[in-house]
């Protein structure tokens, strides 16, 4: 594998106002993570959604890098301060990046969150890797299982669940066997003490992949941080897109003023 440099991640740049980055998930994209909520964020902040699912696969991928090309992918746009939500993975990009750049992050959003992944998530991580070089289709249903809570997969009929895992087969992102064995490796407890901005932290709690209970050990460890909770899985886009963005609203709104934290 080679370092990579210099990555200007191609990026959905909407709306005007108060700046705000949002950060997907390993294994994932801009538009699976957030798609539902951008045009309703973007009606009042300058939304920014950097996509950096097909980086080279052979390239190590650095949580450091990751945290300043969505930076850089800002301010690009024009949005020299900013908030930043992020999801899974996104979540310990967004805090890195708050800790590398306090002049500029204002506030954060951390959404199915940990700055560790526990044992148990590690262990299905290892599984879903395993799983890219096999049976697409057998992946999708794992992940499925993973991702979606009871409720939403017992609301399908049996052509819905096969259609659907079907449809997650063909759109694996290339970069998620890199994007894994980034989360399995990484640890960014150290960093929770040095976040010194606002931050919501948002549980799912039907989530299989990453438990609920990861939300609270950092909240005890966040100088200023709020709790809530979603009734879904991992993938809150899909089952309470609605929810989400009004809790990230409400937030957004107590806390961040013209691109500062209030």
């Amino acid at each position: 594998m080679h370092a990579i440099h210099n990555v200007a991640l191609p990026s959905v740049v909407r709306g005007t106002g108060p700046g705000l980055v949002l950060v997907h998930g390993a294994g994932a994209t801009s538009e699976s993570t957030y798609g539902p909520l951008v045009s309703g964020l973007a009606a009042g902040y300058g939304v920014v959604a950097p996509d950096y699912s097909r980086l080279p696969t052979d390239a190590a991928v650095d949580i450091d890098a990751l945290a300043d090309w969505h930076v850089e992918a800002a301010l690009r746009a024009g949005c020299e301060r900013f908030a930043m939500i992020g999801h899974s993975l996104g979540s310990m990009i967004a805090t890195r990046a708050a800790v590398r750049h306090p002049d500029r992050v204002t506030a954060l959003v951390l959404t199915s969150a940990f700055a560790r992944a526990p044992a148990s998530t590690r262990l299905k991580l290892r599984v879903w890797r395993d799983l890219l070089d096999g049976d697409r289709v057998l992946l999708a249903r794992f992940l499925m299982s993973l991702m979606l809570s009871d409720r939403y997969l017992d609301a399908m009929t049996e052509e819905q669940l096969d259609g659907f895992a079907e449809l997650i087969a063909l759109t694996v992102s290339p970069g998620s066997a890199e994007q894994l064995e980034l989360v399995l490796r990484l640890d960014v407890r150290a960093d929770l003490a040095k976040v010194r901005v606002p931050t919501l932290v948002i549980a799912t709690s039907d989530d299989r992949l990453v438990p609920a209970a990861m939300s609270d050990e950092l909240i005890d460890h966040l100088s200023a941080a709020v709790s809530a909770a979603l009734p879904c899985g991992h993938l809150p886009a899909l089952e309470c897109p609605q929810e989400w963005q009004r809790l990230i609203g409400d937030f957004l709104a107590a806390v961040v003023t013209d691109g500062a934290a209030r």
